[in-house]
This record gives structure tokens, sequence and C-alpha cells, in this order.
């Protein structure tokens, strides 16, 4: 955790005159990198992104190192603005670099925050952030494969329908060892298509959880499309977040988060949701490199929902007690358990006096 403690200012938005009319912003180029922050037109007379922020958006700049937290990094870091006069505080998206160190002041808020923060320039406030993103953390999950084994989607070098359940049965093994509570649906019953995305959302929206996703794979009409994309209405930044991770952990392009509004599974569950494209089912090098990264892939989807795997502390074998056999087992918290080892009654928690034998 990094803390920066000091002065603070205001930029940003059609009334900052001092910032030119075609100033830039740092480390963000177009408005499609960070759509959240910006205005919807350009104000009159100006060029730059700096004048076209939303002045009613949380952001902020600080002199971030980018050694430590690169550019590319930044759009998607958390951070906490804290104005200890007032004890307000309230998460803020890193929107550019500054401001310059004459100023004295360690960070420039926009208008919005540096007023729901109840502070005036030169006040001083707390910025908190993390070097590393942190994982999008679920409790519980729905998580369904696309299409239907009577109406299978994409074919190519590979069946999306069969490689889109391996993946969803993989990822919900991984979540489930990350303490995630998973629901998995797979539909063996609709004959045609909307059928299927009728069966899929209506499974969805009667399960408990947290977060819907839906997995597929592409195709092309020219088998040239190659990468991997994660489509959302709302989830841009975790749909960010998994294009990113399963292309690094599977050496596939990365194509990025795609808002898409035209999907019914997006447009009819009724929690988050964003739907997977792991790869082009019909791109030769992509299913080379997504069948040898298989596990990989499927590990990073459930880094980022759910953080890494529990570590295994290894319990060395004592020589002396002869065959050493281990086992781990995962109980939900507040749950009572009784193992038979051999003639041996073991509970769990240990309760006084122990079971008697048999």
């Amino acid at each position: 955790m990094i803390v920066l403690r000091g002065k603070c200012s205001w930029f940003g938005g059609p009334n900052d005159m001092g910032v030119a009319p075609d100033e830039g912003l740092a480390f963000i180029y177009d408005v499609t990198e960070a759509p959240h922050l910006f205005l919807p037109e350009q104000p009159p007379g100006t060029t730059g992104l700096a004048r076209r922020l939303d002045p009613n958006v949380f952001y902020i700049a600080c002199r971030w190192d980018y050694s430590v937290t690169p550019k590319k990094m930044l759009p998607d870091m958390p951070v906490v603005v804290v104005a200890p006069s007032t004890g307000r505080q309230f998460a803020a998206y890193p929107a550019d670099w500054g401001p310059n160190e004459a100023t004295g002041r360690v960070a420039d808020l926009s208008p919005a925050l540096l007023a729901a923060l109840e502070l005036q320039t030169d006040d001083i406030v707390e910025v908190y952030y993390d070097e590393e993103v942190r994982p999008m953390i679920y409790s519980k999950i729905a998580i369904s494969s696309g299409h239907s084994s009577k109406c299978p989607g994409a074919v190519g070098i590979v069946e999306e329908v069969e490689e889109a359940r391996l993946v969803v049965d993989a990822v919900a093994l991984e979540l489930m060892s990350r303490n995630v509570l998973v629901n998995v649906f797979h539909d063996d019953i609709s004959d045609d298509q909307s059928e299927n995305l009728n069966r899929i959302c209506n499974w969805h929206n009667t399960q408990d959880r947290e977060l819907d996703i839906s997995v597929h794979f592409n195709a092309s009409d020219s088998h040239e499309g190659h990468g991997v994309e994660v489509l959302y209405v709302t989830q841009e930044d975790l749909a960010r977040r998994l294009s990113t991770a399963i292309a690094d952990a599977g050496q596939l392009a990365d194509r990025g988060p795609k808002y898409r509004s035209d999907l019914a599974f997006l447009n009819n569950t009724s929690k988050p949701a964003v739907l997977i494209e792991v790869c082009f089912c019909d791109n030769a090098t992509d299913v080379g490199l997504y069948e040898h990264y298989f596990d990989d892939i499927c590990s990073a989807i459930a880094d980022v929902l759910g953080g890494p795997p529990p570590e295994e502390a290894v319990v060395p074998p004592d020589e002396a007690l002869g065959p050493f056999i281990r086992m781990a087992i995962e109980v939900p918290e507040g749950t009572r358990m009784v193992i038979q080892v051999n003639d041996v009654y073991i509970e769990y928690p240990p309760k006084d006096p122990p079971l008697e034998e048999g």
C-alpha cells in the first residue's frame, strides 16, 4: 500500500482555464480508453482531453511513479482519497500525472471529488493505492457455457460448445479452491438459439449470486481472427482484467473489453455480467495456444474473480510412524465433521470428551 499526504487542488473539465484548450492527459490518449471519465461531447473551443474530463466524476492526478505503477495499470488501479479534517473518503479514478512539484501539492482532484470531501484548495488529503491491481473478489458466481448440445454454436478446429463446457467446469473447480460458491449450467435441452438464450438467462436469474459469466469461443469468416476478448455492458473494468489475464496466461492476443449492447445474455441477466470469448476456435494458432495453456487460462480467470488459491502447508512424514498419507479437506466455516481413520474417529472441531470408538 502506498500513501501520499499533502495539499490538494482541483483540475480538469470545461472550466479549468489553467490548462490549454488542446492539452491532453499523461496516460489516457483517447476517450474510448476510459469513457467513464469524459463528457459526451468535446466542450466548444477545445480539442484536448483535459478540458473534456467530466467534472462530476471522481478522478485524481498524482505524480505516479511509472516504474512502480505503469501507465497501462493506472486507469484500473484502485485509489482511495481521504480528507483527514472531515473524515470523508471516496474512491477515485487515476486520470492524469501531476501536479507540478513547484505547487507544493501532492494531488489534483476533480471538482466534484473536492466538494464531496468538503475541502478547498490547499487543504490536506491522503491518497491510498496499491502498486498491484487487486483481484475482483466475488463470493458467489453463476457461470454457464454458451449454446447447447443441440445448437452448438461455432465449429472450427474445435467445437465451441464442447470447449466452453471444459472451461466452465475447470474454472468452477479453480474458484471452489478459492472458497467461492459456484453454480454451473450447461444446456442439453434447447433446440434453437432463442430457446437456448432464454433458458440460460432464466437459469442465471434463479441463482443466488453476485456475478454472471457466460463462456464462448469466437470464429471469423476468414479464419484469421485471433485473440481473447471479453464483452460487457456495465462491467468494463472486470472485462479488461479478465481479457488481459487470459491473454497473458495463454500467450494470446489481447483484444480487450468490448462494449456490446445487443447481446441477450448481457441484457437479460439481473446481476453484473460478462461474456468471455476465450479465443478463435477456427484459428490454428489460437487453438494450439489454448490447448497448451488450458490450465493456466482457467487459473488466471479464477485469480481475477476469486484471488490466488490458498497456499497448502506441506507436513513432512515422520519415518517412525510408517507409511504417511496426506489429505486436505476444506469445509465451510461453522461445519462439524467426523472422520474415521481405520478404527479411530476424529471429530472436528474437537469435543471434550472425544467420541468413543464404534
